[in-house]
């Protein structure tokens, strides 16, 4: 049971990175012309809250034996660090896009 869990959780971690990426190309004014794009967005942050909250229940419930515990206790820091980073970037989106100067 324990191994489904773990293997879920990173599937759906991985799946998230896909729909930050998603996302990057986006900017603030694309959300206030786009309805159907900022329901999108909406339930994306639905699912990173999701996830983050999953991460604090992986952290307080680790894998069996010390070395176990290590890894997935510290995979699941480092996905719960991600996901506050990916949380903040849905909810502010950037105001505009960089552009490259050439020289």
């Amino acid at each position: 049971m324990a191994v489904e869990m773990w293997v879920s959780y990173y599937f759906f971690a991985i799946v998230g990175c896909f729909i930050r990426h998603y996302f990057s190309e986006y900017i603030a004014m694309d959300y206030d012309n786009d309805k159907t794009l900022n329901r999108k967005r909406r339930l994306a942050l639905l699912y990173f809250y999701f996830i983050f909250l999953y991460s604090l229940f992986m952290i307080s419930q680790p894998g069996e034996g010390l070395f176990l515990e290590l890894i997935f206790f510290w995979s699941a820091v480092l996905i719960f660090i991600l996901y506050v980073f990916f949380i903040s970037f849905l909810e502010t989106p950037r105001r505009y896009i960089k552009k490259k100067k050439w020289k």
